[in-house]
């Protein structure tokens, strides 16, 4: 386990803000969340300390007023020789997730260094070394100069993703260096979002998250405000005639693809938090129940058939016993049981999915929505029995493998 990190501040560039946040900040918020204890700066830390004191103590601050003194203050750093270090300038922008898997990657082979896909340079990037090369590295990233060449020697080199990492060097450059964040989220999302959602929705969501990463809006106001807009389309829903269904579809439409930015947001600003992630879990099921419950009225105000009502209580009821196959099939099992469960990793992109919304929208449009009511109704039964079914199977091919 990797606990200490050097970061190097040669000069201002890591004051350089990114969505509003320092980049030198920014990194030390990451280490951080990945679980670093130990983070020194090492430089010209004067104009760091008012962005990191809330973050860091000021024992792990160690200036460098001349070039010539770097070499001293390194050796003098009070890091055990058996120590793995972390080490980077406070000027480069990263993902967490590809700054975890890097480090993850690494194993007990050391030195590692993580550079942009492509860049075949021997300087720069971000490297993780043991304490006996950390001054090769050091020199390296400060002077911008090629590493020992006994120490490149036996250096692993793995790729980052999406022109990650990058060195921000004024604000000039930090539009590149944000447009190579908003980039990647696409890959962090693409396991778990439907074909529309990865191929439309996305690309509007990240148009809309990148502005708004800027302004400090919170992640959960804009939880509050999609559901606030699917709840409006629910309502719009539940009203008789052809308009006001139509309309009440777009909202929930617009709905879907707003829930998609208030988790871009959070990972671009930095403000992710499990409180956020349970309220987007809570207000997206408020909708769904809004939405299923809107087209049921709507349609009984339009025909004034009480068949319209049974079906939703039945619908309710396939969604009762939705949950308890999901529990019992799903949340219950371990992680790593699940990850040796394709077919019901599979189940949970479905639940996850949102495409819905898309059929929804269809189905308003040529005035069909009692297509999809029924349908709701009799395949919330089948997908619990579904899903009944693969876990049976996946179980029992578990238990055969076991043996």
């Amino acid at each position: 386990m990797i606990a200490t990190a050097v970061i190097l501040a040669p000069g201002v560039e890591g004051l350089t803000p990114l969505f509003g946040i320092p980049a030198i900040r920014r990194l030390v918020l990451i280490l951080r969340r990945l679980g670093f204890c130990d983070i020194h700066v090492v430089g010209r830390v004067a104009p760091c300390i008012p962005v990191l004191e809330d973050l860091t103590p000021r024992r792990f601050f160690h200036p460098v007023e001349r070039d010539e003194a770097l070499e001293e203050v390194v050796r003098e750093l009070s890091i055990p020789a058996e120590e793995k270090l972390l080490v980077l300038k406070a000027n480069q922008v990263v993902d967490r997730r590809a700054l975890g898997r890097f480090l993850e990657g690494c194993g007990g082979e050391l030195p590692c260094r993580m550079s942009a896909a492509g860049a075949d340079e021997p300087s720069g990037g971000i490297f993780v070394v043991e304490r006996a090369d950390l001054s090769p590295a050091v020199h390296s990233l400060w002077f911008r100069s090629a590493l020992d060449p006994a120490v490149l020697e036996r250096m692993r080199c793995l790729p980052g993703e999406g022109g990650l990492p990058c060195g921000v060097e004024g604000a000039a450059d930090a539009k590149c260096c944000e447009d190579r964040l908003v980039g990647v989220l696409s890959a962090h999302t693409k396991a778990d979002d439907g074909w529309i959602a990865s191929h439309f929705d996305r690309h509007i969501s990240q148009f809309i998250s990148r502005r708004i990463a800027h302004t400090g809006l919170s992640p959960n106001q804009i939880t509050l405000m999609g559901m606030t807009v699917g709840l409006i389309g629910a309502l719009m829903l539940s009203l008789p005639g052809y308009w006001p269904k139509l309309f009440g579809a777009l909202l929930f439409v617009i709905c879907v693809v707003v829930d998609g930015v208030d988790g871009e947001v959070a990972r671009l600003a930095l403000k992710e938090s499990t409180f956020g992630h349970y309220l987007d879990i809570v207000t997206d099921n408020i909708v769904h129940a809004a939405i299923f419950v809107g087209v049921a009225f709507g349609l009984y105000h339009d025909a004034g058939d009480t068949i319209y009502l049974r079906f939703l209580w039945a619908m309710l009821g396939g969604f009762g016993v939705c949950l308890i196959a999901v529990y019992q099939c799903i949340l219950r099992l371990d992680e790593e049981t699940l990850q040796q469960s394709p077919g019901t990793l599979r189940v949970m992109a479905l639940v996850t999915n949102r495409d819905f919304a898309y059929l929804v929208f269809a189905l308003a449009l040529i005035g069909r929505l009692d297509w999809f009511l029924f349908g709701a109704a009799v395949g919330s039964y089948l997908f619990a029995i579904g899903l009944w079914v693969i876990s049976f199977r996946e179980k029992k091919k578990r238990a055969v493998s076991a043996d």
